[in-house]
């Protein structure tokens, strides 16, 4: 499934970059996708939990670093973060750890859905 990033009028300054703004879930991966400005491939295995995280405005919008998570936020507004069970490489556009990634989709309550019920079938 293919969840689309927000977006907003703050995301025009993002908007030079290539690629799609969007979350991909399968049955082995959640895909996140902001074009050249980063990305991150978070196993469904190495997924510890989920919950529900307001990204605010005065915070910045784009491919964020923040202490302990990467942030995923073409806009502000209610977002997803996958805690881990390990920490994992993001691209940021440069490589940076992680154990914590937050996502703001357009529709947050159906990926965080799809999450789950990817995690529930592996068993996890």
């Amino acid at each position: 499934m293919i969840f689309p990033l927000k977006t907003s009028r703050w995301s025009r300054f993002l908007s030079s970059s290539s690629g799609p703004f969007e979350v991909e879930v399968t049955d082995e991966v959640v895909s996140v996708r902001m074009g050249w400005v980063g990305h991150v491939d978070v196993p469904i295995a190495s997924i510890a939990s989920i919950r529900s995280q307001k990204w605010p405005w005065w915070a910045g919008v784009g491919a964020r670093i923040t202490k302990g998570m990467v942030v995923f936020a073409p806009s502000p507004g209610q977002g997803v973060v996958i805690e881990l069970l390990d920490k994992i490489t993001a691209h940021m556009p440069a490589p940076w750890e992680t154990s914590r990634v937050l996502v703001v989709a357009e529709n947050p309550a159906a990926f965080a859905e799809a999450v789950a019920a990817r995690r529930a079938a592996a068993g996890a």
